[in-house]
């Protein structure tokens, strides 16, 4: 074979393995022995592959904020589940229920999300909790 035509078909093969390279197993990331239930106000969407990302901020009972960053899956999934870029704005209200990180952090997958004041499910993953 052409060494011209192997090296190109190297790099073609890199550049269709480096998204692969971003995605992570859910086990590797989250704990299923850490379940989360979380309610706040929804200070930001991140609509990216490989997976979207909401962004709620938690208040204590002392009026202390915690922010959370959630996990839900790739847009493309989602948008065939129902959940779209207009279903969820910042300043909602929601509920989310899912497994938090193996580290500790303020950091969770989501199995069920939830608008706060309507109790609509707005989405629920396949292994998702309520419906």
């Amino acid at each position: 074979m052409n060494s011209k035509l192997s090296v190109l078909l190297g790099i073609v093969g890199l550049l269709a393995a480096a998204p692969l390279l971003s995605h992570h197993s859910f086990t590797a990331e989250f704990d299923v022995g850490r379940p989360i239930s979380i309610t706040g106000t929804v200070s930001d969407i991140e609509w990216t592959n490989p997976h979207a990302w909401i962004f709620v901020d938690i208040e204590d009972d002392d009026g202390n904020v915690e922010s959370w960053a959630i996990e839900l899956l790739g847009i493309n999934a989602l948008m065939r589940s129902g959940l779209t870029p207009r279903t969820l704005q910042a300043g909602d209200r929601i509920s989310v229920e899912g497994y938090g990180s193996r580290d500790g952090t303020n950091t969770g997958n989501a199995s069920v999300v939830i608008n706060a004041n309507t109790e609509e499910v707005l989405w629920s993953s396949a292994a998702g909790g309520r419906r």
